[in-house]
């Protein structure tokens, strides 16, 4: 039975040494979990820029500036971009996605701005959107049904900035607690290099 309940406490660690550095072991953690929000947020940075450029250059090509579909004449090329950039939009708004939701799950008060970097996302992309469609549909588009697709657009993007408005008034009080630590480091940063060109003169 003794010996039972030593391995238990090994592996347990309710030894005195262990609650000593368990609040070591919390803040090596968070070093971790750090690098690897820069690595996934750089994943989707690398294909996104691959994506655009790899539409770019395959349109460019002879076989997708000559080459049509359908009885609408629709460009290869065109085609090709639109896809690279559909998929770039998506991509995009994606990563704004995924870094709200971490940030609602770390707590506390970046948890506050989450909604807010959500509905900035959904209005760069939403906007952003209406251009990659129209410059595909627009050689085949009806006149008539031009103003049917602006209004949609219009109602979406007045949407996505009324609700990034709301967010931000939801949210003042957050990003005023984040702007003034901002600006709190700065100070004390400025402070120091004065004191450090203070030191370096009377020396």
């Amino acid at each position: 039975m003794d010996e039972a309940r030593a391995m238990e406490r090994m592996l347990v660690g309710d030894s005195p040494q262990d609650a000593e550095f368990a609040p070591t072991g919390k803040s090596t953690a968070q070093a971790p979990a750090m690098h690897d929000d820069w690595y996934w947020i750089g994943k989707y940075l690398i294909v996104i820029v691959a994506a655009l450029l790899l539409g770019a250059v395959l349109a460019g090509l002879e076989p997708f500036r000559s080459a049509t579909i359908g009885n609408a004449r629709i460009g290869a090329g065109s085609l090709v971009q639109f896809i690279a950039h559909s998929g770039a939009l998506g991509l995009f708004w994606a990563l704004g996605y995924r870094h709200s939701a971490q940030l609602r799950r770390r707590g506390g008060r970046s948890a506050h701005l989450a909604s807010t970097v959500l509905a900035l996302v959904t209005l760069v992309a939403v906007a952003c959107a209406y251009g990659v469609l129209l410059r595909f549909i627009s050689p085949f588009l009806a006149p008539e049904l031009k103003p049917w697709v602006d209004w949609t657009f219009i109602v979406a993007i007045l949407t996505a900035a009324s609700w990034l408005l709301w967010v931000l008034f939801a949210d003042s009080e957050a990003w005023l607690q984040a702007i003034g630590r901002l600006g709190a480091g700065g100070a004390a940063r400025a402070a120091g290099g004065a004191a450090q060109v203070d030191d370096r003169t009377r020396g």
